[in-house]
């Protein structure tokens, strides 16, 4: 399956809280309209390649599949979704590799210019590594009404989402799982401070840490479950990265360097990566 990134959902229990947080980092996003399901609605923080973040809320308490636990509970990063250009043909191969597949089904936001957007998504794997497998999606709607590039970033340091770093129990069979099904790469294996060791697929958009070795992860996973836990923007330059944007001295990453957001108490939620 192709792993390009196209967005990585970022769930708050209060989204206009949560754009102001952002915009006070220097990361200000664009309000993205109410989804079909009409609970959920959400705010973009697009950028050059393509990709963005989707800071994604409930309007008001209701059923949808749009990771209510992770919205009601203030998670940050609740999925990963990777773009591909036929899901059908995706969702087919997924199958032939053995892994459980949902859809594709068809979705839809209305933009507060009052657009239509339209895809169509499939999620992989049983209940329990639903949200370790990154979800699909295909455009039906040209994506540049889904995604643009949002003034805040547009020509600045930052070009897109680098890389997910997925919250695991074990970090051997979770890169297991990804050789087998995705074809990745061996990893490279750092010991980062705050995550304990990390392994980082080279080339790929992903990066693994096992939640024996903080306890901040090993407490999100009891509450979550195995999901993605921090969202790295990626640059060229962490440097001039840093000269833009408050973030904390630098600090090794296993195929580069990464720095993280301060002064909003987003943990270790979000932060940007310079990868080699």
């Amino acid at each position: 399956m192709e792993t390009t990134i196209d967005h990585v959902p970022y769930a708050c229990s209060d989204l206009e809280e949560m754009a102001r947080t952002f915009e006070r980092l220097g990361l200000t996003p664009e309000y993205g309209g109410v989804h079909d399901n009409g609970v959920t609605h959400m705010s973009i923080l697009g950028f050059e390649d393509g990709s963005y973040l989707e800071l994604i809320s409930e309007r008001e308490r209701g059923e949808h599949d749009f990771w209510p636990e992770h919205i009601r509970g203030d998670a940050g990063p609740a999925a990963w979704c990777v773009r591909v250009p036929d899901i059908v043909a995706t969702c087919r191969r997924m199958l032939e590799s053995g892994l459980a597949v949902q859809g594709p089904v068809y979705g839809s936001r209305e933009r507060d210019d009052g657009r239509l957007v339209e895809w169509d998504v499939a999620t992989f794997g049983t209940h329990a590594k639903r949200l370790v497998h990154p979800f699909a999606i295909e455009d039906r709607t040209p994506h540049s009404l889904r995604a643009s590039p949002t003034p805040s970033v547009a020509g600045g340091p930052l070009t897109g989402i680098g890389q997910v770093v997925l919250g695991v129990h074990s970090l051997d069979a979770s890169v297991g799982l990804f050789r087998e099904s995705y074809r990745f790469p061996r990893p490279v294996r750092e010991d980062v401070p705050g995550f304990g060791e990390v392994a980082s697929f080279p080339g790929r958009p992903l990066a693994l840490a096992s939640g024996t070795s903080a306890d901040w992860l090993a407490d999100r996973l009891d509450r979550f479950r195995e999901c993605p836990c921090s969202c790295l923007l990626a640059t060229p330059d962490l440097d001039a990265a840093m000269d833009e944007f408050p973030l904390s001295d630098p600090t090794v990453w296993p195929d580069g360097r990464v720095a993280f957001f301060e002064g909003e108490d987003l943990g270790y939620r979000l932060g940007v990566v310079e990868r080699d």
